[in-house]
């Protein structure tokens, strides 16, 4: 079944070519358990992986996301750590010309550790540690933290911060 085009290459996306592939099957099943935002990160994150010449195998794809998500569990949090481990490692390279594939998720590891203090909740470790993960407490939390609201990528961010700004003044 043709899905469509890919929108860089142009060449055409057929689900029926995925699915038929085992791994490409645990990919698109494992892509769904990443919540909160994840998703689109992971996959950018996953390109760090992919040799200069060749492309990562199905069968690679869904070792790493199980690795990641082994050591991680999906949260906003993550999705932070995938995003700055992204950036981060991309302006590396533009500025050096080095494109050596990742080999391991130690960076990310550090990124996610170094990073803990601007996601004040705490990560569920058992049914007495509720998870609070609302928008609203997502965005006080990052307010507290004095991030800077313009490069928060999630919906309502902006409204939030303008109606924080105006209980402030009013």
């Amino acid at each position: 079944m043709k899905l469509g085009r890919c929108p860089i290459c142009h060449s055409d996306l057929h689900l029926d070519a995925l699915i038929e592939d085992e791994a490409g099957r645990e990919v698109l099943a494992m892509l769904l358990k990443f919540t909160h935002s994840c998703a689109r990160p992971l996959v950018a994150y996953l390109g760090l992986f992919r040799p200069a010449k060749s492309n990562l195998s199905n069968s690679r794809t869904a070792k790493l996301m199980r690795e990641v998500l082994d050591q991680f569990k999906p949260s906003r949090h993550l999705a932070h750590a995938l995003s700055e481990t992204v950036r981060q490692i991309q302006k590396k390279r533009a500025g050096s010309g080095d494109v050596k594939p990742l080999s391991n998720h130690n960076y990310l590891k550090t990124v996610y550790d170094s990073t803990s203090n601007l996601f004040l909740y705490s990560e569920a470790g058992g049914e007495a540690a509720p998870v609070k993960e609302g928008n609203e407490v997502y965005f006080e939390q990052m307010y507290r933290a004095g991030a800077d609201f313009s490069k928060i990528q999630v919906a309502g961010a902006q409204e939030w911060l303008a109606n924080r700004r105006q209980k402030n003044d009013g």
